[in-house]
């Protein structure tokens, strides 16, 4: 239950990073577009602010609109050259490279030469840049108030003269500094605060839509994670029961493999007594089955209880396959057991489990194959280390499969011919058990060629 938790706070704090992400873009596609509007204005204001200081300079009054006739010099007559000329002689002085202006930052267009070559002229008619004038322009173009200061430079990069002024000590935006004329020796800067408030005007909607989406994303969740509380709840408890009502079965069919083994020892007749041992090996097998069951179901809320003590393996080895005879005597097989351990040797470990465990192994060998398969269980010891391996001749287990052969409840596809009843539960129970142990078990198999499943755990 916590890891939908963790998902879905994980999935919350995507949408949010989305939504934020979203707003974001809205606002810095709003501050480029304010940005380009300030460059436009002050480009048309610097323009506004020249033509005036031109009427000053020939003493004539401020038009109300400006006017420029122009004429391209290949449709003049020679005659209007010639007057051209003689009216605007340009000295050599005044000849300009495009080329080096666009390299300084002068200008980017040639039509932006003009205006500089104008500036150049003014301010060596005594003519400087007003700034009043122009910040009274700026702030009539610009359609609304910006909080901005215009900053006037020299030629040192030194500041002249100011005028307007700031909330914030780091404008949202300072532009770069502007030449005033070729010959770089005043510069013209704007610095400005971007407001908030009109973004917020215009795209109100749109975070207002993006609050009620997460909003209503988180209530979904919240919802999703009730029902599916509710539902673990009630599936715990079902799980419970089950559980319980299993776990009582044990009882009695362990009292019913106690009267079987008596009824066994006193049968005189061998075909009695043949379908006693009979019974008394499908009881213990569902016991084990039972066990199988509880131990995997509480694998991930309860640990393990092991009883531990000195156990004989081999006998051990010899019960299950005792028992698998009985239980598959209408398969022909074999089983063969291998003891490869020193004399005396006793393994400290859960003797139900291990017990189970090697079950779990030769019954797979015996149901997972055709007739007359030949199961082989080799005992051995190496270093502080118990090897147990259990092989056969069976299908195998193609590779594909093999990694989840430990999971719950995963069973290898097989065609119709060769699907046999099964839980998928014992593997995953072994696995469990040999790690309580702080032992491993693996596997190796091959299709058509049988598989050999050993596991291992410490003497101590």
């Amino acid at each position: 239950m916590k890891k939908s938790y963790y998902v879905t706070l994980v999935a919350v704090g995507a949408i949010a990073l989305l939504q934020a992400i979203y707003v974001m873009s809205l606002y810095n596609r709003y501050i480029d577009e304010k940005i380009t509007s300030i460059d436009e204005t002050l480009s048309i204001s610097l323009d506004k602010e020249q033509h005036l200081r031109s009427l000053r300079k020939g003493g004539q009054r401020p038009q109300k609109q400006q006017y420029l006739s122009v004429k391209l010099i290949e449709d003049m007559s020679p005659q209007e050259v010639d007057s051209l000329t003689q009216l605007h002689p340009l000295p050599s002085s005044e000849l300009y490279n495009i080329d080096s202006a666009r390299e300084k930052g002068i200008v980017s267009r040639s039509t932006e030469l003009m205006a500089q070559v104008g500036q150049d002229r003014l301010l060596r008619d005594g003519f400087p840049l007003d700034l009043k004038t122009l910040d009274s322009i700026f702030i009539k173009d610009i359609g609304f108030d910006y909080l901005h200061a215009f900053l006037y430079y020299n030629s040192n990069k030194e500041v002249l003269d100011s005028i307007g002024k700031l909330t914030n000590d780091v404008p949202d935006y300072t532009s770069k500094l502007i030449p005033l004329g070729t010959k770089g020796l005043q510069y013209l800067q704007i610095k400005a605060d971007i407001p908030l408030l009109p973004f917020i005007k215009n795209q109100v909607w749109a975070l207002l839509l993006s609050v009620i989406l997460m909003i209503f994303v988180v209530l979904c969740m919240a919802y999703h994670l009730i029902v599916i509380r509710r539902k673990d709840v009630l599936l715990q408890k079902r799980e419970d029961t089950i559980n319980g009502t299993i776990h009582d079965l044990k009882s009695p069919l362990n009292s019913v493999v106690t009267t079987l083994g008596w009824l066994e020892s006193g049968e005189a007749n061998i075909a009695k007594k043949r379908a006693v041992e009979i019974s008394q090996a499908e009881v213990k097998h569902l016991v084990c089955n039972i066990e199988s069951l509880l131990v995997t179901v509480r694998k991930d809320r309860k640990r393990l209880v092991l009883k531990k003590e000195d156990i004989d393996i081999l006998h051990l080895a010899e019960i299950v396959k005792s028992n698998m005879d009985v239980l598959y005597s209408a398969k022909p097989h074999s089983i063969e057991i291998v003891s490869e351990l020193p004399e005396g040797v006793k393994i400290f470990a859960d003797g139900m489990y291990i017990e189970n465990v090697i079950r779990n192994l030769v019954e797979n060998a015996l149901k997972y194959s055709d007739d007359g398969v030949a199961v082989k269980v080799t005992l051995s010891v190496t270093g502080r280390i118990l090897q147990v391996s259990v092989q056969d001749n069976g299908w195998g287990i193609a590779p594909a499969y093999q990694k989840k052969l430990f999971q719950q409840f995963y069973q290898v596809p097989r065609g119709e011919e060769r699907i046999r009843k099964g839980y998928g539960i014992g593997l995953a129970q072994s696995k469990y058990i040999i790690d309580e142990h702080g032992g491993k078990i693996a596997v190796k198999s091959a299709e058509g060629e049988g598989s050999v499943f050993a596991f291992t755990i410490p003497l101590v």
